[in-house]
């Protein structure tokens, strides 16, 4: 295993990246065998063409994608052939809140539908919380779109939102809102 690798290892931080258009998958690759740990947030979409319909895999933040790392280790990031620029405010790179790429590997990782969603600013007001089903934990607000109920988590680095699909059984509403960071997981 690569010196690289190893979220738990220092003070690692979850960075997002900007990629060349149409690269994501082919960076995340070329970090995974570096080293290092990355994630490409991906969901299914439903392609036609001329002659077949098929379902594939796009990004679901096209132009970004997430690497753990410490701060120091962002450099050797940077040369991997594809990758852009580290998100930044003027010359500092920002991490993005651990809460969120948690809330948001977890989403990615279960057959529930989940689309991207223009950036809502959240607030406390109007949050709820998870308790059943494989989301189970997650906080965000609830909204219906489509006639079906769905939590709004947003990834405030990059200003982006994403709508996970909920049965109405599955949340309630989560208080105390006044301490409740949007996209966190609950904790007992």
């Amino acid at each position: 295993m690569s010196s690289h690798a190893g979220n738990n290892a220092g003070n690692h931080e979850w960075f997002a990246f900007r990629v060349r258009p149409r690269h994501e998958k082919q960076v995340s690759i070329c970090l995974r065998e570096r080293g290092f740990e990355e994630f490409l947030p991906l969901v299914k979409s439903r392609r036609t063409w001329a002659d077949r319909t098929k379902v594939v895999e796009i990004p679901l933040f096209p132009g970004y994608i997430f690497c753990s790392t410490q701060r120091s280790a962002i450099v050797p990031i940077l040369m991997t052939r594809g990758i852009v620029d580290v998100v930044r405010a003027g010359p500092n790179p920002l991490p993005a809140d651990p809460a969120e790429i948690q809330a948001l590997q977890q989403t990615t990782s279960v057959d529930v539908p989940i689309e991207a969603w223009p950036y809502t600013e959240l607030d406390s007001a109007g949050v709820f919380c998870v308790q059943r089903g494989p989301l189970t934990g997650l906080i965000g607000r609830l909204v219906e779109v489509r006639q079906s109920q769905r939590l709004i988590l947003s990834i405030n680095l990059l200003r982006r939102s994403v709508l996970v699909e909920m049965h109405p059984d599955w949340v309630s509403p989560y208080a105390p809102a006044s301490e409740v960071r949007v996209g966190a997981r609950m904790t007992a």
